[in-house]
């Protein structure tokens, strides 16, 4: 049975992308496993070494550390007038996320019309684009804007999504499954954790224990490896000051993996497979 297992890991892990960084010009091997944080979060790569991920993002053009650049992947987060800073590359990305939920006023807060007018200016920019990340994907603002592009005939090679609700697995896995079926693209998991929503807006504790999150991780994860629609997967390595999130934490105060933190690095580690994001 140990020995399955193993071989399990070896084929799910296999499922990777062979690219090109415009910087270093040489061939990396990313796999599902990943990481959504901020770009002060983990600025010397021990963090991303304990995790055992194949790649990570932090909303922005610029990877936390040099040690970690060969598993980043780039965000165009939409901010008004900072198309300049991407035009600098002096070659095309491999891989562009674009548009920090542009349906929400407190994030990239952008109109339709804008983000199909920037489009031809990112299709030049990069080999492999992403949608919008909406917050919203089944909403008018998506489906608004999947419909002009189908129209224009505009490039768009995969979806990326996001997803805190609560420790439902099933819930979640529909809620893949019917964004899918319904606009027809490989998805990219960018954030995702089990959240408590209703902790913030009453104050109260979070509902949610650590065990809740780890039995759904162990429940979702073995399903997004076998997905074939799923590309990849980010867990959000969020602060811990946020009650809504706290059960989902993956650091203590002082950097210590929590229990969950120890679970999603044990998924799928196989020792020499890969070069883990900030392995020396």
């Amino acid at each position: 049975m140990k020995i399955a297992l193993q071989l399990f890991f070896v084929f799910v892990n296999c499922a990777f992308y062979v690219i090109l960084l415009p910087a270093q010009a040489e061939q990396v091997t990313l796999g599902k496993k990943g990481i959504a944080m901020g770009s002060t979060f983990d600025i010397d790569g021990s963090r991303l070494s304990r995790l055992h991920v194949n790649w990570y993002y932090n909303w922005t053009t610029k990877p936390n550390s040099p040690r970690t650049e060969n598993c980043f992947v780039p965000m165009y987060w939409g901010k008004r007038g900072s198309l300049d800073e991407l035009l600098k590359a002096t070659n095309p990305y491999p891989v562009l996320l674009t548009f920090n939920e542009p349906d929400f006023e407190r994030q990239s807060n952008r109109q339709v019309f804008e983000v199909i007018d920037e489009w031809p200016v990112l299709e030049n920019l990069a080999h492999r684009l992403s949608t919008p990340t909406a917050g919203r994907p089944f909403e008018p603002w998506f489906r608004d804007f999947m419909s002009k592009a189908n129209s224009k005939g505009l490039r768009r090679d995969f979806m990326p999504v996001h997803w805190y609700g609560g420790a439902d697995s099933g819930r979640f896995l529909q809620f893949l499954d019917n964004l899918h079926q319904l606009y027809g693209l490989p998805i990219w998991i960018t954030e995702f954790a089990v959240a408590d929503w209703h902790s913030t807006k009453h104050g109260e504790a979070n509902r949610f224990t650590e065990n809740d999150v780890i039995k759904f991780m162990k429940e979702v994860l073995p399903r997004l490896e076998q997905l074939d629609y799923i590309e990849r997967y980010a867990w959000l390595a969020a602060k811990t000051d946020k009650e809504s999130l706290r059960s989902s934490m993956l650091f203590t105060d002082d950097g210590k993996l929590t229990k969950v933190g120890i679970t999603y690095s044990e998924f799928g580690y196989l020792k020499d497979v890969f070069n883990y994001c900030g392995a020396n």
